[in-house]
């Protein structure tokens, strides 16, 4: 009977901690699954705000001033603008076409241009385009936008967009002053071979003269690089076909979207397996060890008495056959 009553009460014991741990379990996904209320000091107005001031920030961290397309130009520093821009179009080649007039027209010109076809998952060639153009730099912001607008969506077929910026103010100040040096020195040297009487000091002064006019000529070279890449912005345009985003569909069934089903199932029951494994080993495995014990204590207790009990047995039958 006792035995009986303490397993009665070890099995109440289990149930009534296993419904704890359960209840305080669906109590915390609640409160998870409940909206977060809205912080103090942050209004509806405030959030949307945020984005187009971050937006306005980047572009005038570009050099865009807001809203004119020209490039900013304070305290007359010589930045090099180049941008890079991935979209999709029905058409690339007519795309292609529209981005060289564009550049054309702006005053602008084409540095390479390549096009290439891949094949379609029904063996369809789908025409693909590549080509890289210089713009006016106070253009540059215009005809990005142009670009954009030979797709269908801008804000879904603008894959990429890049613009980066490179300040040489402190390069091109350094060959100014390299140049004067050198210019200097070329006068200097010119003076000394009108005054030179000597045929070999002549030559020696031609020497050195005729290196540093090499010099100067590497200086203006780079100068005139400078400025031409200052003035006119490149623009690398990758133009692909709107069909190869396309995703396969048989018969109306997308293998995307039932691939996307069946991760985002498999993710939220290792989410909840997870979270059951944790509410197991913090809240309920306090009150499950010492329980644990007891059961083992009980059962090895049970196990020695059905031992004894066997042993008592086989004493009484020896003796009985004595």
């Amino acid at each position: 009977m006792k035995k009986r009553m303490f397993v009665i009460s070890l099995l109440l014991i289990s149930t009534v901690l296993f419904s704890a741990c359960a209840t305080a379990q669906s109590e915390q996904n609640k409160e998870m699954s409940m909206p977060a209320a809205d912080y103090d000091g942050i209004s509806e107005e405030m959030a949307a705000e945020a984005p187009m001031e971050m937006e306005e920030s980047m572009d005038e961290a570009r050099g865009f001033t807001a809203g004119s397309g020209e490039l900013a130009s304070a305290e007359q520093r010589m930045v090099i603008y180049n941008a890079n821009m991935q979209i999709a179009v029905m058409d690339p080649l007519e795309a292609m076409d529209s981005v060289i007039s564009m550049a054309e027209n702006a005053g602008g010109f084409v540095v390479n241009s390549n096009t290439y076809q891949s094949t379609g998952s029904k063996g369809q060639k789908i025409p693909h385009a590549n080509l890289t153009v210089r713009v006016p730099a106070g253009q540059l912001e215009s005809i990005m936008d142009q670009i954009k607008g030979l797709t269908p969506d801008p804000s879904e077929d603008v894959l990429s967009e890049n613009v980066s910026g490179q300040d040489v103010t402190a390069e091109y100040t350094d060959l100014e002053s390299r140049l004067r040096n050198l210019e200097a020195a070329e006068a200097a040297l010119v003076e000394l071979m009108d005054q030179a009487q000597d045929t070999e000091d002549v030559l020696d002064v031609f020497d050195e003269l005729t290196y540093y006019r090499g010099e100067i000529e590497s200086v203006k070279g780079r100068m005139k690089y400078l400025e031409e890449s200052a003035a006119l912005s490149a623009i690398t345009v990758e133009i692909i076909a709107k069909e190869s985003l396309q995703p396969i569909e048989i018969a109306g069934w997308e293998p995307k979207g039932t691939v996307k089903k069946a991760v985002e199932a498999l993710i939220n029951t290792g989410q909840k397996l997870v979270d059951g494994l944790i509410w197991l080993g913090i809240y309920c495995l306090p009150f499950l060890i010492p329980l644990g014990a007891a059961v083992y204590f009980l059962i090895r207790l049970i196990r020695k008495r059905k031992i004894k009990k066997q042993a008592n047995k086989v004493e009484e039958i020896k003796s009985a056959e004595d």
